[in-house]
């Protein structure tokens, strides 16, 4: 993978650039719709890539792993194959839905305990497991666990959330590195 920057302004920050993979390449800004499960609502995957040319797509890591499933998906060859997309999909680490499901999980060093907001099953989320969850499912981007603190927070509750998810984020980093990608 590599990131090039093709233009800069000449006043401010503003920059476009090009991400280059061995799927293809993603001029940036891009707009990424996201296809929690997979699909985005309302359009097909020719709308997607042949009116909206869109060069990737988000996943939602927690979704995909309650449903369909993560044994599904590799069964089908890998996201890509199971919704039928040859270009890039990134996969967020569930973060976010750790946070918006405050009252039926507990966090922790290791990880995220939390019931599953679909069947109330009690499942157990820690870094190097979301990692290889998005590896499993054939992610070309893979996003890292991490704490999203409520708004309002306490300054300390804000501060302690950041260092665990750099903590975690460390942990992420060394479990990817261990590994390849399945697909």
């Amino acid at each position: 993978m590599k990131f090039t920057i093709t233009s800069k302004a000449d006043s401010g920050k503003a920059r476009s650039g090009l991400i280059q993979t061995s799927r293809g390449e993603i001029p940036t800004p891009v707009f990424m719709p996201v296809g929690t499960l997979g699909t985005v609502k309302g359009l097909n995957q020719h709308m997607l890539r042949d009116l909206l040319d869109a060069p990737v797509i988000l996943g939602n890591t927690y979704h995909l792993y309650l449903r369909p499933g993560t044994g599904i998906i590799e069964e089908a060859g890998g996201l890509h194959k199971f919704i039928n997309w040859d270009r890039h999909i990134l996969t967020d680490s569930g973060g976010y839905q750790v946070y918006s499901l405050s009252g039926m999980r507990k966090i922790t060093e290791e990880g995220v305990k939390f019931r599953s907001h679909i069947d109330g099953s009690s499942h157990f989320f820690t870094p190097e497991g979301v990692v290889d969850i998005q590896r499993s499912i054939g992610a070309d981007f893979i996003m890292a666990f991490d704490e999203c603190p409520p708004y309002p927070a306490e300054r300390k509750y804000v501060n302690d959330s950041m260092h665990l998810t750099h903590r975690w984020l460390d942990r992420c980093v060394e479990q990817f590195q261990k590994g390849k990608h399945h697909y």
